[in-house]
């Protein structure tokens, strides 16, 4: 003896046997605790029973250029159903296979519809037609930069994606700024070298200026004031010393100067080279300055794409009559 109890009473549009459905299509009970009831219009308290069909459909996104193939689950659920079932109004759910009981409730009763649940023709026409609908209807945006040739990853953050590109243009501005090292060089070894001998030579020039100074004014032999502190040499002798000394004199201080004046002109020339070095410098940190505001530019370039579906892309490969509860 059963111990259901059955339904007091019920209206014209209800019956407690469940009506016919097509041979080889799966029937389920939506349980009354599913979470996404509500969302399709079902209620959690109804006793009453109304069909409806859920379909879990497998997508896949895939772009040759963007290297991308993702696959995602797509649920989705039609209700309430009518003698034409328009799968544009269908809802996508989140649902786990607890949400659909394989045996019925007590206590309950079905909700007649129009729909011809016992047609498979129902059933595969509304295979097909969601399978089109999603075809045209869904994309999957995703993160792009054209100029970096970079992709967004399916779940990647704007922050993560904007962060890769940054250090993608990064490792650009570097090869680049690695690429003048030959430009550059070989022009700054050469003045570095030039620099260094010319230096050599403003430190010998120095020094030979230094010795021809020093003796210039310290060397008194043969002098006037030698002869006068010598006390040894006589009025005529030390006049006629003192002119032939005076052109020695001159010579010594025309030599000194010719010296010094050396000494400025190796000096100038390391001036001239230094300014030459310097001005490479500032050429190559113009040029990395350029570079390295161009990736960074770059870098910021990011766009949306768009990636569709094709009829293939798209594969229901569960689709089941569901008896909701309603009030």
């Amino acid at each position: 003896t059963s111990t259901s109890t059955p339904p007091a009473a019920v209206s014209a549009d209800e019956t407690t046997v469940m009506p016919e459905v097509a041979d080889g299509v799966a029937v389920r009970w939506v349980d009354a605790a599913a979470p996404w009831l509500g969302e399709v219009g079902g209620d959690s308290l109804g006793t009453a029973r109304e069909a409806a069909i859920v379909a879990r459909v497998a997508i896949r996104y895939d772009e040759t250029k963007a290297d991308l193939v993702h696959d995602e689950e797509y649920e989705a659920v039609l209700f309430p159903l009518s003698d034409h079932v328009d799968v544009t109004r269908v809802a996508q759910v989140d649902y786990d296979d607890r949400d659909l009981r394989t045996n019925a409730p007590d206590a309950l009763s079905y909700r007649l519809t129009s729909a011809r649940i016992d047609t498979k023709s129902l059933f595969s026409g509304v295979e097909r037609d969601l399978r089109d609908h999603l075809t045209r209807s869904l994309a999957l945006e995703i993160p792009t930069n054209p100029e970096l040739k970079l992709y967004g990853r399916p779940g990647e953050s704007p922050e993560d994606f904007t962060r890769r590109c940054a250090d993608a243009a990064d490792d650009r501005a570097d090869e680049q700024i690695a690429a003048l090292r030959s430009k550059y060089e070989a022009k700054a070894t050469k003045l570095r070298d030039q620099i260094d001998a010319a230096e050599d030579r403003v430190r010998i020039a120095a020094e030979e200026a230094k010795s021809k100074k020093s003796s210039e004014l310290f060397s008194t032999a043969g002098s006037m004031l030698g002869g006068l502190l010598g006390g040894s040499r006589s009025k005529t002798k030390m006049i006629g010393d003192l002119l032939g000394d005076a052109g020695t004199a001159a010579r010594r201080r025309g030599s000194t100067s010719a010296s010094e004046r050396r000494v400025d002109a190796a000096e100038n020339k390391v001036e001239r080279l230094a300014a030459q070095y310097d001005e490479l410098e500032a050429d190559l940190e113009a040029e990395v300055a350029d570079i390295a505001e161009r990736w960074d530019v770059a870098a910021a370039k990011v766009e949306t794409m768009s990636v569709g579906l094709e009829r293939t892309d798209v594969a229901v490969t569960d689709i089941v009559l569901a008896w909701t509860p309603v009030a």
